[in-house]
């Protein structure tokens, strides 16, 4: 019998709600075209959520972080290499810090791959390291975009739920 895994349902879908000020599914249905039961179903991820649908959540629940969130993990995000991830502010802020430090380095590399103009054999190890360097620096990116897509607060995941996980 093949093994099957559940998928994990898409808790900024109701942490999004909630910011919103939809305290309950009842009072979320009079912003979105969708019964209390089947924005409970999209948020226990029992059902696949269409990509208009979450535009939509996104424009009425006034977040679009949860925009990038959506296609995180489906085929197209996973092949584009993009992912974010809910960081709170100082974490991610020294992350990039980081990065930045280290992405000097990373450049005068690529400075100097490129001086003629060919990717030759020697330099294609620098290269794809270089590569994975920036994926990096665009994750980091991302997760600092998040924030400043979350509405104005400290983090995405700085949400109930994030802040009794942290207090415990």
């Amino acid at each position: 019998m093949p093994e099957t895994t559940k998928k994990a349902p898409p808790a900024y879908l109701r942490e999004a709600r909630v910011r919103a000020g939809f305290v309950s599914r009842g009072t979320a249905s009079a912003a979105v075209p969708f019964s209390p039961e089947t924005i409970g179903r999209h948020e226990r991820g029992d059902v696949e959520i269409e990509p208009a649908d979450i535009v939509l959540y996104a424009e009425r629940y006034q977040s679009p972080d949860i925009l990038p969130r959506y296609c995180a993990g489906c085929p197209v995000g996973r092949a584009m290499g993009k992912n974010a991830t809910d960081r709170e502010l100082p974490h991610a802020t020294l992350r990039i810090r980081r990065l930045m430090t280290e992405g000097q380095a990373v450049a005068n590399r690529l400075e100097e791959i490129a001086f003629d103009g060919v990717i030759d054999p020697s330099e294609r190890s620098d290269f794809a390291d270089a590569l994975a360097f920036l994926r990096k620096l665009e994750e980091s990116i991302s997760d600092i975009m998040l924030i400043g897509l979350g509405n104005g607060k400290a983090a995405p995941g700085a949400t109930e739920t994030a802040k009794q996980r942290r207090d415990n």
